[in-house]
């Protein structure tokens, strides 16, 4: 009775210290369903990278037929993971909109005037443009304007820029309330002058950032007094 009265608090720590293996262990139908949906995510990454190797070899206008070619596989399967033409098209535009809106982070998230960041975030725009202009083209060129695709991307966009037009237009001692609806605007504009330029390169690029940038100053700031 002596012996059981010291070891039960040793063994009570013990087993307070040492998980349940009800808490520790998924079940094997648990375990199969998570293995599954890792493998699926994988396989679909996958078919994005070689879906937009297929639009930066064969240019904006790549087939879905030619997208699944890249990858090895049928049509069908190609839209069995992404549900229709649309959802391979929002999977790529996710891809392009995520590195677009890391790049203009790096640049409005800085000390310098928010003028200059306003201008450096437009110049930052078209050089993805410049770099990548067949994967741009296919997403300008078939997601709707007015679709989820495109929305999507601007919302991010518009709402990383909107924040250095309110500090602009403070400084210039204006009201500050129009800075979403511009950042939009300037999103929009950007979008579709750079869409024009990347199809049709007739002037050169510091001559559409001097442009954009121009129409942007004189919208924020007015026009300069002489």
């Amino acid at each position: 009775m002596v012996l059981l009265t010291v070891m039960l608090p040793a063994v009570t720590s013990i087993l307070q210290v040492v998980p349940s293996r009800s808490h520790t262990r998924r079940s094997p139908r648990s375990e199969y369903h998570a293995a599954l949906a890792a493998k699926r995510t994988a396989r679909r990454d996958l078919l994005v990278r070689a879906a937009t190797d297929a639009i930066r070899r064969l240019g904006p206008e790549a087939s879905m037929d030619a997208m699944a070619a890249e990858a090895g596989i049928t049509k069908p399967i190609l839209y069995r993971y992404f549900g229709d033409r649309e959802g391979l098209i929002a999977a790529v535009a996710d891809c392009f909109a995520g590195e677009l809106v890391t790049r203009l982070e790096k640049v409005l998230l800085t000390d310098e005037p928010p003028g200059l960041r306003t201008q450096q975030a437009i110049d930052c725009y078209v050089a993805f443009i410049e770099e990548d202009p067949a994967l741009y083209g296919f997403f300008a060129h078939h997601a709707a304007v007015g679709g989820p695709t495109v929305r999507s991307v601007v919302d991010r966009v518009a709402a990383a820029l909107a924040r250095p037009i309110g500090e602009v237009m403070r400084e210039a001692g204006v009201d500050s309330a129009p800075a979403e609806t511009w950042a939009y605007g300037i999103v929009g504009m950007v979008h579709m002058a750079g869409a024009n330029w990347a199809a049709h390169p007739t002037i050169p690029r510091h001559r559409l950032i001097e442009y954009l940038t121009g129409l942007t100053r004189f919208g924020l700031e007015g026009p300069r007094r002489s």
